[in-house]
């Protein structure tokens, strides 16, 4: 099948059913016809278009985004360290807007900022019609990503703590990537995380697990998300009562339990389906043996995680 194309295509992504690959050919390199080789040719000449160097991933990409643009660099790299695929957008004339598809399929409109350190704030300005903008600023280790809803016409974020008054004082580390993508709506939700939530969520963040990305569903319940499944865990406040730790599970549609240990900096994690109306954890050593005690130490964090 042959069709006419205007002047307005950049560039040509073609399908091929027989090898299952997709190529990237620039509109310059076409001209009226093309074709790229697959087999070997009876006679090689210089003038081959070799389909293997036209394949998506070879070419992906475009040498037309700003590439020296140190912005847009760290912005496609940090994207695509997370499940989910990056694009530049193809009808925005600004390399610095992005589109991001993530694993549920929505598209997500991202503009690309570049910020600035005054008076120990970061301060950018926003493009218009982004739904999230990722904030490059060369005094700081990471990307900041914020909603678009966090603000009306301006944001700007406290680097230092020095003369700092009121609880919006939109402290940098809550907006950094790794902390807030997705981005939410930092501190204005109804939903806060409770204190213990916030400690689980940065006992994920250090390391000894793993995880694609965690976020808040509730003030108690944290969403997790990994390669190999999605689960909710409810974060429950615990007492220790006669050698027991204790909680009440009060989660909705949790699929695990997680508590910490509020004498030693240990945490647990017990699931949604291994007890009935309630459940202790044995932290001392019983009086006598029974086969129905759940010794604490079954249940670190570490050894129940479930992936």
């Amino acid at each position: 099948m042959y069709k006419e194309y205007g002047d307005d295509v950049d560039c040509f992504l073609v399908y091929c059913d027989e090898t299952e690959e997709t190529y990237f050919i620039d509109s310059e390199e076409v001209g009226t016809s093309m074709h790229l080789r697959i087999d070997t040719p009876t006679r090689k000449t210089s003038q081959i278009n070799w389909a293997d160097d036209y394949r998506l991933d070879h070419q992906w990409p475009p040498d037309g985004h700003n590439e020296g643009d140190s912005a847009v660099s760290a912005a496609i790299d940090a994207l695509e360290s997370v499940e989910g695929s990056v694009y530049i957008d193809p009808i925005r004339e600004d390399s610095r807007n992005l589109l991001f598809v993530d694993t549920d399929g929505e598209t997500h409109r991202i503009g690309v900022e570049t910020g600035w350190i005054v008076n120990g704030r970061v301060r950018f300005t926003p493009s218009n019609s982004a739904e999230y903008h990722l904030v490059y600023c060369d005094g700081l280790d990471d990307l900041l990503s914020v909603h678009t809803d966090e603000f009306n016409e301006s944001i700007s974020f406290r680097v230092d703590s020095e003369n700092t008054r009121g609880t919006r004082s939109n402290p940098v580390d809550e907006y950094e990537f790794g902390n807030n993508w997705p981005p939410v709506v930092v501190g204005t939700s109804q939903t806060d995380p409770t204190p213990e939530l916030s400690q689980f969520i940065s006992r994920l963040r250090e390391g000894q697990v793993s995880y694609s990305r965690v976020e808040c569903s509730d003030k108690k319940t944290a969403e997790v998300h990994s390669k190999q499944l999605d689960f909710r865990i409810c974060v429950e406040t615990a007492w220790i009562e006669n050698g027991l730790l204790r909680f009440n599970a009060s989660g909705d549609n949790a699929d695990y339990y997680s508590l910490k240990n509020p004498e030693k900096e240990e945490w647990y994690l017990v699931s949604d389906d291994s007890f009935g109306d309630s459940v202790s954890l044995r932290i001392d050593p019983p009086e006598k043996e029974d086969s129905r005690i759940n010794f604490a130490e079954d249940y670190l964090l570490e050894k129940m995680w479930p992936v």
